[in-house]
């Protein structure tokens, strides 16, 4: 589970290194990385990392993260329908 904070001005929900590099590739982990509940919306509304809501999104996105536990991504993630 990624959370709130932040280490050298880089949310741990956000984090490339932490979630894809160290998680995955160091350690071996195979399962799913789920947010703290309103971790993503915290990137842009508090933490101000995120330019835009859908930036947070994306960035979360690329950093490895799986679930988010709240309603963010439904909210700030373009449909795509057929």
């Amino acid at each position: 589970m990624c959370a709130y904070n932040q280490v050298n001005g880089v949310p741990s929900c956000a984090d490339h290194n932490l979630l894809t590099k160290t998680a995955r590739e160091q350690w071996g982990f195979h399962g799913y990385v789920t947010s703290d509940c309103d971790a993503v919306s915290i990137i842009y509304d508090v933490q101000k990392y995120a330019k835009k809501p859908e930036d947070a999104v994306v960035d979360v996105l690329k950093a490895g993260m799986d679930v988010n536990c709240g309603t963010y991504l439904q909210n700030y993630t373009k449909r795509q329908w057929s």
